[in-house]
This record gives structure tokens, C-alpha cells and sequence, in this order.
């Protein structure tokens, strides 16, 4: 073992050692006469033990500092989603709910997984109950709704959470766990694309000390496009044991199976150029997909994860938590639902960076400037498209542990009242990678899809070299922090700050047929995250805010362990946050208006360029273009949320975003991310009259249009006549939309049915692009139902 891993034992097994020792001594008793003059310190918490009047509006949070804090006094933006909003509003995915409640919008993987923009920032790893799961780039499912508690969105980056994340912010899904009442419920859910499931959550307390809960789901429906399917289940055990009155322990584990398409998209129609707006290629149905239905073009995911956690109060004024969490991970992809057409012709204009469909332009870069031609050569007639199907396979296995031990002490003065918090996470993966050769299916004409077959196709097993794609890597990687709470003047000044150290290790774990010349180093990284803050409030209600965060020590992602490292380059970044947050008449009505701007060094983006000619079948060619691109990005503009809780029958929530995120000097935008976004909720409920019970809501969300690719560099090396060069532009938009959805529900007392009406307006739209080759179109208007039974 080397000198930084020995470190990391010692520490990790001392720090681990504290609470076992404080468990094994009695727990201390206040002294009597010391309480009667003092008023009693409330501990700092590690989970949220909240009772609000609305079940859709949450108070605190954990995401800033881990441990239990009021939003209102939090110096960065914190949204959260309730496990009730997540049910009423039937979201098939955590990014449904969330973006009425805080600007959260759609990235390039709608589908097989979580992929979603924060603030112009793309986030698509998992990451559940503080923990990071399978890589910094990985991703598992689109997180199952039914086990989740509430949904908690840090924006930005944050030194103490996720010191290593991503730069825009973090979902932070947080699981359920038992609590002490007896409670039952069972949900039947049924609807036309990617909705019929069963579920219950069943809560038992057992004895005066001990409760056990139960959540279960199993699912099995198809989607909107042709041979689209999703099936699979989950069930979730956990106990909570309270052990003395000073230390709880609880065990949670969460099993899940999911099998779906592997839908990459449609390939956009080739007469669009950078000025145009995405349409699918001309004569393909609207549902159209070339992937089989025999389950073959698919994902398979499966994840096994138990986490441990002990919370225990050490004295008056000190408590702490002890996670120890371990987790398997598969992520099987094979196959494929895309298609290229063939002979068709188009480049980028190098005087204006555009793409030119039917246009070749070529350069001649011999002398002191460049010469552009161009040559027309006219686009065929849809009617004899023929559409080429190159398919490979990727699977990948994550074996981790995750360490975290955390102490938080409180103490509060005539003068001053202090919450200090410092602790450690580590984190250990292993995970074996193999990438299959593509291999081509026969190519479909567009006058004859009928006639369309499904071949299964062999992949050959990747060789273990240099230049295979079978690579099994080693992270390891720790976190130590501290973090100051000080509020003066009855809670009227705040003062905060942080500082976070991070430590990690990227190790390629095999060696055969390495050759000598590519040794494949192990990576290193250390860093420093630091977060500092001050909130004002000149009066109870209003609390004025700045904060600074800044990220670093992101790892390079264990997806492709040993290629990454010897070209990675580190990301780093701070965000400036200023704004004003609002709880006002008896917590009815909260509001938040922040200005961010967020500067990052060498953001990682697909390149789509790339994927293009993967999906062209033109191997060679894409593995000579950089992937991943490095970006330098600066993110910069004000976004505002609220939700208003009229009386018991009316509640509103909606918010607003505007900002802009180009590529320094170039100008350039960055795919997928839109300059405006906003949405709002309204739900109301009869409570007297001939409709007691009934509820009506309508959601609409809104985004305007974005670039469907990444597009970096300039159309030539040397300058072009007059000294200059162009930007290179990305090669088409993708238009905005606006979408509402309708629903009702009837609430009796132990019974509720809800119904919804999911684009309700019937738009035609694109839901996702990730390149020309993979556009994804929305769902249609669906009607979606649910009934559930408490017992």
C-alpha cells in the first residue's frame, strides 16, 4: 500500500472508530441545575423530520451542509420535491416534478437515464443519498419514483456536497425510511406510454424501538415510439432500531431490475442546416424506431445497494452520523433503434460556419490565407433515402463503498449561536469496462420500411489491449471538511463558510497487451473546494444572501478507466450567487430571486460530431476526432421560484429562469441549453360542498429553442481573406415548446384517484437531440391513472 493510501486507512478507520467508541460508554445525562437557567440546545440533524401544512412545500433542506437546515437561511439556491408532489403530478421521472418547482430542463438522454441541465450545466450521473453511485459520468435508470422521499436540487456547485460535481448543481434524491406510525398504502398506475405499474409502501412500527418499512414496484409498459417497452421492479427494505436514547441505527437496501430500449433517436432531415429547426427525415412515421421488439436493442440496468447509517448524540451538544454504504452496479447496453441516411451531402460554409445542406465546400490552406470553393450537389429525394444501421454494445460492472462520517456541534450564546460541521466521505469503485465493435444491420429503404428485419447481431469480445474496449480500472478518492454556521443578532446576520480537501486516485488495474509505449500512468488528484456566504434579514421574513462556491477534484470518470487519464484534464469552477428569499404570511407564501454566475474550466461535452459518424458506420473517422471536448464556459443569469399556498384549496408553484451560456471568444452556444425556461403549477381542492374531494391542476412548462450539437473550433487553420476566422456554428436548432398537461383527482379518506392529460394540447414537438443522427420527438397527448388504496 503507497503513502497516500495508508493515509487514507488510518484516517477513515480513526474517524470510523469515534462513534463506536462514545456507543460503548452510557450516555451522558444534562445536569439538572444546568437546564433550569439554560434554554436547551437543539441538536443539529442529519435528516429532515418535518410536518408542513402543504405536503408539496418542504422547508429545509440537508444539501447545503449536510445537516438540516431553514432554505431561508441557506446562502445558494436549494429547491426540494416532495415525495406528494412526486405521486399527484404522476412523474415518470425525478425532472418531470422538479421542473415546475425550480429551472431544471431536458439534456440529450431522455431515456435509460437521468440526463438533465441545470443552470447550462449537464448532470448524468446517479447520485442517491449523498453518495455519488458509478462514476462521475455514469448513469444507472431514470430513478424509480416510489422509494424516493423528496428530491432535494442544490444549484450550482457546492464545496461541502458534491465538491467534484457538476458545476450547474446536484439532484439529491433521498430514500425513504421507517418511522414511527403505522401506515399502508398500494398504487395501481395505468396509462398509455411508460406509465402501468404497481406499487406499495408498507410502514410497520414493531416495537416501541424498532420500525420496518417496505416499498415494492413492478412495472411493464411501452412506450410512444414503435417496439419501445420498459419493465422491470424494485423492492426496498429498511429498519430503523433506536438503540439508546442517544443512537439510532438505521438499515436500508434497495434491489432493482429494469430492461428498456435502447432509443437513441431519429436521424434529423438532411435539408436542415444551422438556421433550421429539427424535423425527423421526411417519409419515417412520428413513432418510428429501427431497434427490434424482441427485447434485444436494450438496456439493462441493475443496481444493489445497502446503506448503513448510525446517528447518535454525543452530549449536549454534539451529534453525528455514520454512513457506510456498498453498491453493485450493471449497466448492460446492446444494439440500437437509430439510423443514418445514406449519399447524403452537406459541410459547413468556412466564411460563416453554418452547416449548407446539398453544398460541399472545400479549402486550400497552401498559402498565407485560406481559399474556400464550394461545390452544389443536390439532396435525393426522400422517397429513395436508404437508411444504413450500425449497432455496437457496452457494458459495464461498478463494484463500490462508500465511507462517510460526519460530526456537527451546536452552540449558542447571548451573543452568537454557532453550528460547526466537519467530517470525511470515501469512496472506492472498481468497475470493468468492455466496448464491442459495431456491427451492421441490412439497410432499410424509406418506400419499403415494411419490410424491415430484426437479425440479432454477434459482437466479438473486445481484446485486453491497449486498443480494445475491455479495461478494468481503480478509484479511490476522499473527501475531508469543515463548515461554520454563525448567526448574531437574534438570526438577523448570518455568516458562513466551508473549505472541502479533496484526494483521489485513477488506477487501469490490467496490464495485458498494454503496449510498452502507452503505460497508461495512474491518475492523482488533489484540490481544494471552498464555500463561503452571509445572509441579512432586515426583517423575519426577508433574508438577503451571497454566497461563493467553488468546485474541483472531479475525477476523471471511471466509465473509461486508463484512457481518460493520461489526456484528462481537471474541471474547475466558482459560482458568485446573490439574491433575496421570501417566507411570508405564516409560511403561505415563499419566493426566491438569485442572480448566479458560474465560470468552469474544461467542462467535458460529447463531441456530436462524433457520434454522427459512429452512427454512419465510419469507425475510423470519429475515433480521429476529440471526445470528450473541453470547454471553458461561463454560465450567467437570474432565475426566480415561488410556491403560494393560497388557503387549503389553492396552491401555485412555478418559476422562471434567463441567462446565457456561450463558449468564451467564440460565442457559440452549447447544445442543449436554452436561454429561458420557466413553468407553474396549480392545483386546487374542493373541501365542502357537492364536489368535496375532487381536485382539479394544470402544469405548463416552457423552453425556448436550443442547438442541437456541440460545435467547437474555427472553419479553417490559417485566416481567411481579411485576417480572420469564423466560429464554427452548430449544424442545426432544435424550436421551443410549450407544454401543458390536466389533470383531476378525487381524495376520500382512505382512498385517491388521480387523472391526468399529458400534452394536452397535442403539440408536435422534439423532445431531445444529441446529434443529426439521434433526434428524439415527444409524446403525443396520453392520458394517465392512478389509484391508490391506504390501509
Amino acid at each position: 500500500m503507497n503513502g497516500p493510501n495508508i493515509r487514507l486507512a488510518l484516517l477513515c478507520a480513526g474517524l470510523a472508530a469515534l462513534p463506536s467508541a462514545v456507543f460503548s460508554q452510557p450516555a451522558t445525562q444534562a445536569d439538572p441545575a444546568s437546564t433550569r437557567n439554560d434554554e436547551v440546545v437543539q441538536l443539529p440533524e442529519f435528516v429532515i423530520t418535518e410536518t408542513p401544512d402543504n405536503p408539496y412545500i418542504s422547508k429545509r433542506a440537508l444539501s447545503a451542509s449536510r445537516v438540516a437546515m431553514n432554505l431561508q437561511d441557506i446562502p445558494q439556491t436549494v429547491s426540494v420535491v416532495t415525495s406528494e408532489f412526486l405521486k399527484d403530478s404522476q412523474s415518470f421521472r425525478m425532472l418531470d416534478a422538479a421542473k415546475y418547482v425550480t429551472p431544471i430542463v431536458e439534456s440529450t438522454l431522455p431515456y435509460g437515464g437521468d440526463r438533465y441541465m441545470i443552470r447550462g450545466f449537464q448532470v448524468s450521473h446517479e447520485f442517491v443519498d449523498g453518495a455519488e453511485i458509478s462514476g462521475q459520468d455514469g448513469y444507472s435508470m431514470s430513478l424509480a419514483p416510489y422509494n424516493i422521499e423528496r428530491v432535494e436540487i442544490i444549484k450550482g456547485p457546492n464545496a461541502i456536497l458534491v465538491p467534484g460535481g457538476s458545476p450547474g448543481g446536484q439532484m439529491n434524491p433521498i430514500t425513504k425510511s421507517p418511522i414511527m406510525k403505522d401506515q399502508a398504502s398500494v398504487t395501481l398506475d395505468l396509462g398509455q406510454y411508460f406509465t402501468n405499474a404497481v406499487s406499495t409502501d408498507v410502514n410497520r412500527v414493531l416495537t416501541k424501538k424498532i420500525a420496518a418499512r417496505f416499498v415494492a414496484a413492478y412495472w411493464d409498459s411501452d412506450g410512444y415510439a414503435k417496439n419501445q417497452f420498459r419493465a422491470g421492479y424494485l423492492f426496498a427494505p429498511s429498519l430503523s432500531w433506536q438503540l439508546s436514547p442517544t443512537n439510532k441505527l438505521v438499515v436500508k437496501a434497495e434491489f432493482m431490475q429494469n430492461r428498456e430500449t435502447n432509443l437513441g433517436g431519429l436521424p434529423l432531415d438532411p435539408s436542415i442546416g444551422s438556421d433550421g429547426y429539427a424535423i425527423i427525415a421526411k417519409g419515417l412515421p412520428r413513432d418510428w424506431s429501427f431497434g427490434g421488439d424482441d427485447g434485444f436493442d436494450a438496456r439493462h440496468r441493475a443496481t444493489e445497494r445497502i446503506t448503513m447509517e448510525l446517528f447518535s448524540e454525543l452530549g449536549e451538544h454534539v451529534s453525528s452520523r455514520l454512513q457506510l454504504m456498498a453498491n453493485h452496479v450493471t449497466r448492460e447496453d446492446a444494439g440500437g433503434t437509430s439510423g443514418a441516411i445514406l449519399g447524403t451531402s452537406g459541410s459547413r460554409n468556412p466564411n460563416t460556419g453554418k452547416y449548407e445542406p446539398g453544398v460541399l465546400w472545400t479549402l486550400d490552406q497552401t498559402g498565407p490565407t485560406a481559399v474556400a470553393t464550394s461545390t452544389v450537389t443536390p439532396l435525393p429525394d426522400p422517397s429513395t433515402y436508404v437508411y444504413s444501421r450500425s449497432y455496437g454494445a457496452v457494458d459495464l460492472w461498478y463494484s463500490e463503498a462508500h465511507l462517510r462520517n460526519e460530526y456537527a456541534a451546536k452552540f449558542d450564546t447571548s451573543y452568537v449561536k454557532s453550528t460547526t460541521v466537519a467530517g470525511f466521505a470515501s469512496n472506492f469503485s472498481k468497475v470493468q469496462f468492455k466496448s464491442y465493435e459495431a456491427v451492421a444491420r441490412p439497410n432499410v429503404a424509406n418506400n419499403n420500411l415494411g419490410a424491415i428485419t430484426y437479425p440479432r447481431l454477434t459482437y466479438l469480445e473486445p481484446a485486453l489491449t491497449n486498443t480494445g474496449g475491455n479495461r478494468t480500472g481503480k478509484q479511490e478518492d476522499l473527501q475531508v471538511f469543515v463548515y461554520e454556521n454563525a448567526s448574531f443578532l437574534q438570526d438577523r446576520l448570518q455568516l458562513s463558510a466551508g473549505v472541502s480537501r479533496f484526494f483521489g486516485q485513477l488506477t487501469r488495474v490490467d496490464s495485458t497487451g498494454l503496449l510498452p509505449a502507452n503505460t497508461y500512468p495512474s491518475y492523482n488528484l488533489s484540490d481544494t473546494a471552498k464555500t463561503f456566504g452571509i445572509v441579512v434579514k432586515p426583517i423575519k421574513a426577508v433574508s438577503l444572501f451571497y454566497g461563493y462556491n467553488s468546485s474541483g477534484g472531479t475525477m476523471p470518470g471511471s466509465l473509461n478507466p486508463g484512457t481518460y487519464a493520461p489526456s484528462f484534464r481537471a474541471a474547475a469552477g466558482k459560482q458568485k450567487e446573490f439574491g433575496v428569499k421570501v417566507s411570508t404570511l405564516s409560511d403561505k407564501l415563499t419566493a426566491s430571486f438569485s442572480h448566479f454566475d458560474i465560470e468552469q474550466q474544461n467542462y467535458s461535452v460529447p463531441n456530436s460530431d462524433y457520434y454522427t459518424l459512429i452512427a454512419l458506420g465510419k469507425l475510423a473517422e470519429a475515433a480521429a476526432l476529440p471526445n470528450p471536448l473541453y470547454l471553458n464556459l461561463v454560465s450567467k443569469g437570474w432565475e426566480f421560484e415561488s410556491t403560494y399556498a393560497l388557503n387549503k384549496n389553492l396552491t401555485l408553484i412555478g418559476n422562471y429562469t434567463s441567462f446565457k451560456m456561450r463558449q468564451p471568444i467564440t460565442d457559440v452556444r452549447v447544445r442543449a441549453v436554452p436561454d429561458h425556461s420557466g413553468a407553474i403549477y396549480v392545483d386546487y381542492r374542493f373541501t365542502e360542498g357537492t364536489l368535496k374531494g375532487f381536485g382539479a391542476n394544470v402544469g405548463v412548462d416552457y423552453k425556448s429553442d436550443v442547438v442541437g450539437e456541440n460545435a467547437t473550433g474555427y472553419t479553417t487553420t490559417k485566416p481567411l481573406p481579411g485576417g480572420v476566422f469564423v466560429p464554427v456554428q452548430p449544424s442545426f436548432l432544435v424550436a421551443g415548446r410549450t407544454l401543458a398537461n390536466v389533470g383531476v383527482s378525487y381524495r376520500a379518506k382512505d382512498w385517491s384517484a388521480r387523472l391526468q392529460v399529458a400534452n394536452a394540447l397535442d403539440k408536435d414537438y422534439i423532445l431531445a437531440a444529441g446529434s443529426r443522427g439521434a433526434v428524439v420527438v415527444g409524446d403525443p397527448r396520453s392520458v394517465k391513472f392512478s389509484v391508490t388504496k391506504d390501509f
